[in-house]
């Protein structure tokens, strides 16, 4: 037996936390695409009894009528946010969103249509994903790389010979809105169109970047954590209520068991916040990636989508290769600044925790010391936890009803 405490495990596991903490959300600038900061408000849910409390549709456990009211309250927020008929709060992801529909719409041998992983689509739902584990056929949509968007005329053609069943908008590297209403039209209601707005529910909950159901999908689903700064989790909506409620009454008991209610009241804390500050937050998000996208063009680093502006959403992506992109990601972690190895950049946690497009301009110049190798990493470190320290608190944010005077 080991001579290791659980005690000297606990302080392990503490420590590993606090200087998480202290490093992460103390001295680093985070601009990972698909993560944001909540609000204590959204926080302060996770750690309710909520946590450990089940429900069931069947009502087979009892002294679950407060939940009963939560969920009903999300759902109701969630549709007002989306301008949404219907709205299912239950999934525990965007992931598990995307294979609640699947398993939901399509059978075995049956073609899905979805960005390509090359392109920055999501593997999750690629040959890959559960292409590959629900035995389907995945074909993707033709795509421009310079106008980092599917290219409409040729995937016409694709979808006129290959005549797919379900058609998954949306993709995990995505600056500008997708032609859904140019492609949605093609099969003319043949093939179900559907939406996965994981990196964009944030913006598109304050009415930027493009409105999916009202441009030919029958669903809206995604991730409740990235642009949206709600706890990690999913969500799914639509209008047309078929659709809807063939995905909606297969969640439960097949796909998911335990919801996890602290995070649904936490969702619901978001969508709140949505609903006050949406547009605000929504359009400066969008400001803050032209911005930055601006500055790093401007002194010397290589951004894609150019001819398009840069960017319509929280994403500025740089031109990189695989190899390259993992050379950035490092040398900008060495200075204390967070992106991932795809070169992708993210602007949501730093609109959330106050920059605007000054700042923005003072980032683009610090990526490019750490991309460019123009300063030292102690150097730009240095600059990178002076700019942070005076962005330590979320706006956004409402206030505790007891110091809003009940509005």
């Amino acid at each position: 037996m080991s001579s290791t405490s659980s005690y000297q495990y606990l302080s392990r596991l503490e420590n590993a936390l606090k200087q998480h903490d202290s490093w992460r959300t103390g001295e680093c600038l985070n601009l990972i695409a698909s993560e944001n900061f909540s609000s204590p408000q959204t926080r302060g849910m996770l750690v309710t009894d909520f946590a450990n409390r089940y429900t069931a549709p069947d009502k087979f456990y009892r002294g679950t009528r407060f939940m009963d009211e939560v969920q009903a309250l999300a759902e109701e927020v969630a549709r007002k946010v989306y301008n949404a008929k219907y709205a299912d709060v239950r999934a525990t992801s965007g992931h598990a969103a995307d294979l609640a529909i699947m398993l939901s719409l399509l059978e075995r041998g049956d073609k899905v249509v979805s960005v390509g992983v090359e392109h920055g689509g999501y593997p999750g739902i690629s040959h890959l994903g559960l292409g590959k584990l629900l035995g389907l056929k995945n074909t993707y949509f033709a795509f421009d790389d310079e106008a980092v968007n599917i290219d409409v005329a040729s995937t016409t053609r694709m979808l006129e010979l290959e005549r797919p069943r379900l058609i998954i908008f949306g993709s995990s590297f995505i600056p500008f809105p997708q032609p859904v209403r140019e492609v949605s039209s093609v099969l003319d209601g043949e093939a179900t169109c559907v939406y996965d707005g994981s990196h964009v529910m944030g913006i598109l909950a304050g009415g930027e970047f493009q409105d999916p159901l009202r441009e030919g999908c029958s669903l809206l689903f995604g991730s409740t954590h990235k642009s949206l700064p709600g706890p990690q989790g999913g969500l799914i909506l639509g209008n047309n209520e078929e659709t809807f409620r063939q995905v909606s009454s297969q969640i439960h008991p097949g796909i998911i068991d335990n919801v996890h209610w602290n995070r649904v009241a936490a969702l619901a804390v978001s969508l709140l916040e949505m609903m006050q500050f949406g547009k605000t937050y929504a359009q400066a998000v969008v400001r803050n990636s032209q911005a930055l996208a601006k500055g790093l063009a401007s002194r010397g680093v290589a951004v894609r989508g150019a001819v398009q502006g840069y960017s319509k959403s929280h994403q500025v992506l740089l031109e990189c290769d695989k190899s390259r992109g993992e050379l950035y990601g490092k040398r900008l972690e060495d200075s204390n600044i967070i992106i991932d190895n795809g070169g992708r950049v993210g602007t949501a946690e730093a609109t959330r925790m106050g920059m605007g497009p000054a700042e923005m301009d003072q980032v683009a110049e610090l990526m490019s010391y750490a991309i460019l190798g123009k300063k030292p990493a102690d150097f730009t470190k240095k600059k990178v936890k002076t700019l942070v320290k005076d962005f330590k608190t979320p706006r956004y944010v409402l206030k505790a009803v007891a110091d809003s005077g009940g509005e």
